[in-house]
């Protein structure tokens, strides 16, 4: 697939304004119109950050009405079930809402599904279970919104449902009590992408508040400030972007880390190599925490990842971890050995030349690691990808996407065929019975070839400017650091470099290369690691060659000295 270089051309008067009315450096301004933060209050509150600028929880739809409802059941010490799902966005909404709910006082208990027995979202044999243990509240978070059947049946049990939840609604909504989620049509919220545990969070600002209009809680209420670790955990889990609402909980949360220091969150970081819980970016919980966490719930129990989080005591916590590990490792296997047989599938078909998506399906598939697959088959072959496994004539897919295309939106007009669907822009799943698969296939792909355009395939590296290594100052250093946390629609800038020379080299692993990095506009050298340089067949330089680079300058502090490193996205050989 052609991958090409393209440098953004932002307003240059939006740039300039950015600069007088902020005060900023014109590298800042340029990233930051580039993102598309071009109006000052937006820039502004986007570089601020502060939790005050969170908008007003009390714009939930049914946030204020919900929780009265909780408030009475309390009261009447009714028992509370709240009811999660299998990833860590459903685990750590789970966590937040039992934390407080159990606080005030509320009878209160927790159910996450496994993922093979139960599947996702409510099933009817678990609601029979916790009305016979019970049960008479039902609080589903990040799941429910799509549950119409189940909430139905729910009623006829005697148990009421309110729904926490941040999926598309369908054109059906279920009959709960009380539905929060930002994604309905009457909805005034005004940030509609909030993973579930930031929906559980802003509705606990609600809850928070009316349960001191009422005054039955005599204590001091918690600080919801210190529920914003587990949040940002959730958060960019679950990938959703990290701007506005969801950016501001995970730069607090991140801090947040640091404060409460829980052993079970660093018992996680330790065995994921990380030393001390400072270290944690988005990065790190997407690629490293988050994959030990998912692996519980993939192949396993999700409640183990939960019961790792909530732990207090290390040592046990440690113990947790390494099965996660443990669990994790034959979870990577399985993902290795099901990636290799779908790019045989890929590779042997016609799927490249003449389809617009890939879609592949198998009895031989453990669903819980597909979703995985499907994300690599993107990142392979830049296609929205699907992959189902099928057992006993139903099967249960996993869907990835590009940028360009919403596949939720996809997925939904193709429900005809569905037994069951949720998710987002970026991902969903879905049930399918297996004698509708290649219709659904052939459909899906016509409407992916409709809302694409043939170059939209054309992988894209963006870059934010050009710069000269002479101009690589700690001051501007630090100013990008403002930028962060990096992620999903907030990505890490890149910068271009022309005519840079390799002073010194050294190759790691035959994919990774150090350098030391001069220009002949500073007598300056610069330290510059990139890691994977050197995969897909691309030639080796050596020490003296002419490159022009795509980085990203960080303050490195491994080893417990700092100094200014260039992370090496790509590279060419100057013309």
């Amino acid at each position: 697939m052609k991958h090409q270089w393209e440098i953004l051309e932002p307003d240059k008067k939006k740039v300039d304004a950015l600069v007088k009315t902020l005060g900023i450096s014109k590298t800042v301004a340029t990233v930051l119109v580039n993102r598309g933060l071009h109006d000052i209050e937006t820039a502004s509150y986007f570089l601020q950050g502060k939790i005050k600028s969170l908008p007003d929880p009390f714009l939930l739809k049914d946030s204020e009405k919900a929780s009265e409802i909780i408030i009475d059941n309390i009261k009447k010490k009714k028992k509370i079930v709240i009811y999660g799902d299998y990833d860590v966005d459903g685990i750590t909404s789970t966590i937040v809402m039992y934390n407080f709910l159990s606080y005030i006082g509320a009878q209160v208990d927790y159910y996450i599904p496994h993922r093979l027995e139960d599947g996702y979202g409510l099933n009817t044999y678990t609601l029979e279970e916790i009305a016979t243990k019970g049960g008479e509240l039902v609080i589903t978070v990040d799941c429910g919104i799509t549950s119409v059947d189940e909430i139905k049946y729910s009623k006829d049990l005697g148990l009421y449902t309110i729904i926490i939840d941040h999926h598309h609604v369908g054109e059906e909504v279920p009959e709960a009590i009380a539905i929060v989620n930002p994604h309905q049509s009457d909805c005034k919220y005004p940030f509609k992408d909030m993973a579930a545990v930031g929906v559980a969070f802003s509705f606990l600002m609600v809850l928070k508040k009316v349960v001191e209009r009422d005054g039955f809680f005599k204590g001091k209420l918690p600080n919801l400030v210190e529920y914003l670790d587990i949040v940002s955990m959730g958060t960019v889990a679950d990938m959703v972007p990290l701007l506005e609402s969801n950016r501001i909980f995970v730069k607090h949360g991140l801090t947040q880390m640091q404060k409460n220091k829980r052993p079970g969150l660093l018992a996680l970081a330790n065995i994921c190599g990380i030393k001390d819980l400072k270290e944690i970016t988005p990065s790190i919980i997407s690629y490293k925490m988050a994959p030990r966490l998912n692996a519980a719930g993939r192949i396993g129990n999700a409640i183990k990842g939960l019961e790792l989080i909530i732990s207090n005591d290390y040592e046990i916590a440690l113990k947790m971890a390494e099965e996660l590990n443990l669990t994790n490792e034959y979870r990577q296997q399985l993902e290795a050995d099901i990636f290799e047989q779908a790019v045989k599938k890929v590779e042997e078909s016609d799927i490249l030349e003449t389809k617009s998506s890939i879609v592949l399906f198998s009895n031989k598939w453990h669903p819980g690691v597909i979703g995985i697959v499907a994300s690599r088959l993107v990142e392979k072959y830049y296609k929205p990808t699907i992959m189902i496994s099928v057992e006993d004539g139903v099967g249960r897919g996993s869907a990835r996407s590009i940028p360009q295309l919403h596949i939720y939106n996809i997925i939904e007009q193709l429900s005809n065929h569905l037994v069951q669907y949720g998710g987002h822009k970026y991902a969903a799943g879905m049930t399918i019975k297996e004698s509708e698969i290649e219709e659904f296939r052939t459909k899906f792909d016509i409407l992916a070839q409709e809302a694409l355009e043939l170059e939209e395939y054309r992988q894209r590296t963006e870059i934010d400017g050009e710069l000269d290594l002479s101009e690589l100052t700690p001051e501007l250093v630090v100013a990008l650091s403002k930028l962060e946390p990096f992620g999903m629609n907030n990505p890490e800038p890149s910068f271009i470099s022309r005519k840079v020379k390799i002073l010194k080299q050294n190759m790691i692993n035959r994919m990774h290369l150090h350098w030391k990095l001069g220009s002949q506009n500073t007598n300056l050298s610069f330290n510059a690691i990139g890691f994977s340089l050197l995969n897909g067949g691309k030639k080796t330089p050596k020490v003296g060659d002419v490159i022009d680079i795509i980085y990203f300058p960080r303050i490195n502090t491994y080893g417990g000295s700092i100094g200014l490193q260039l992370y090496i996205k790509d590279f060419i050989f100057s013309e």
